[in-house]
């Protein structure tokens, strides 16, 4: 028979060839996770920028939206209501002619 001592003995580098491998896939796991979301953070990156154009005859606000809106904006009507108070207008008050300025999101850095 052995003793509790052999016993062990043997048991100790089992124990830290386990604890090892734990370790070893926890900071895997840690580092990739990282890296992962930092390379997810960089490419969603997006500058909102501002143009003026001419409203053209016919054109609806709505139809700027459909132009101009990205998905960064909940809806189209947000999208409107930034335009109006960027302009000091109301919605049915636009005509053809006038100029406006609207926001617009670009991933493209602009200097």
């Amino acid at each position: 028979m052995r003793s509790i001592r052999e016993n062990r003995k043997n048991q100790k580098p089992v124990f830290l060839i386990a604890l090892s491998m734990v370790l070893f896939g926890i900071i895997c796991f840690t580092c990739f996770g990282t890296i992962r979301a930092q390379a997810a953070g960089e490419s969603s990156t997006t500058y909102k920028y501002y143009t003026s154009i001419q409203i053209i005859p016919g054109q609806t606000l709505s139809d700027i939206a459909g132009i101009y809106m990205t998905d960064d904006y909940k809806d189209t009507s947000e999208y409107i209501e930034e335009v109006c108070t960027i302009n000091h207008v109301f919605p049915d008050d636009i005509h053809e002619g006038e100029y406006l300025t609207v926001p617009y999101y670009s991933a493209e850095y602009l200097k």
